[in-house]
């Protein structure tokens, strides 16, 4: 994950988003350990094996790239 951060910091970028499906603790772990935070849910979202879950939607900010005054790029 932090090797995708630095990437992405040195190529412009500013937001990462992500999402996962909220009973997958160790996943939100990992994007809660490296600066992303929570900024939605969806609710029944997620399909799989035949039942549906929440999927819960994070974004990650850089400090470095991007922002008011400095270069920002977009994807497509």
């Amino acid at each position: 994950m932090q090797r995708l951060i630095a990437v992405s910091e040195a190529g412009g970028y500013w937001t990462l988003q992500a999402q996962t499906m909220a009973e997958k603790s160790p996943s939100l772990g990992l994007h809660r350990k490296t600066g992303f935070r929570d900024v939605g849910i969806r609710e029944r979202y997620g399909h799989l094996d035949g039942v549906w879950h929440d999927v819960v939607l994070l974004e990650r900010r850089s400090a470095r790239a991007g922002g008011v005054g400095l270069p920002t790029k977009t994807c497509g």
